[in-house]
C-alpha cells in the first residue's frame, strides 16, 4: 500500500512539474495596440519633420488614449504602469515652442493735433454762463 501511494504521488508530481509550461506574457489587444502605434508613429513623423507642436499634440493624444484604455480595463495589469510611464515620458520629452506672437504696428490717429488740448465749443464745467 505504501508503494502504490508513493507511486501515485510520484506520478502527480511528475505531471505538475515534469513538463514546464511557460505562462504567456500579457499583451495588449491587437486593435488597441494598432491604435496606440498609430499615435506613436505619427508623433515620430512629426518630430522628424520638425513640427514639435504637432508632435506634442499627438503625444498627448497617445497619453489620453492610454489613460482611457487603462480606465476601461483593456490593458492587462502588468502592462498598465509601463504603458502610462512611456506615454508620460514621451509627452515630457517633446517641447513645443510656439512662434513669437505677431506684433501689429499702430500709427497715431489723425484726430487732434497731438498737443493734448481739446478744441471746439463745448459747454463744460467751469465755463461762464453755467450755474
Amino acid at each position: 500500500m505504501k508503494r502504490s501511494a508513493l507511486l501515485t504521488l510520484a506520478v502527480l508530481l511528475a505531471g505538475c512539474g515534469g513538463s514546464r509550461t511557460v505562462t504567456p506574457e500579457p499583451t495588449l489587444p491587437a486593435p488597441l495596440a494598432a491604435r496606440l502605434a498609430t499615435y506613436a508613429d505619427e508623433t515620430a513623423r512629426l518630430v522628424g519633420a520638425g513640427d514639435a507642436c504637432g508632435a506634442r499634440r499627438q503625444a498627448l493624444a497617445l497619453q489620453n488614449a492610454s489613460v482611457a484604455a487603462i480606465n476601461a480595463h483593456r490593458v492587462p495589469g502588468p502592462l498598465q504602469e509601463p504603458l502610462q510611464t512611456s506615454a508620460n515620458d514621451l509627452v515630457n520629452r517633446i517641447v513645443c515652442t510656439p512662434p513669437p506672437a505677431r506684433t501689429t504696428t499702430t500709427t497715431p490717429s489723425d484726430e487732434g493735433n497731438g498737443n493734448g488740448k481739446k478744441h471746439g465749443k463745448g459747454k463744460g464745467h467751469g465755463k461762464k454762463g453755467e450755474e
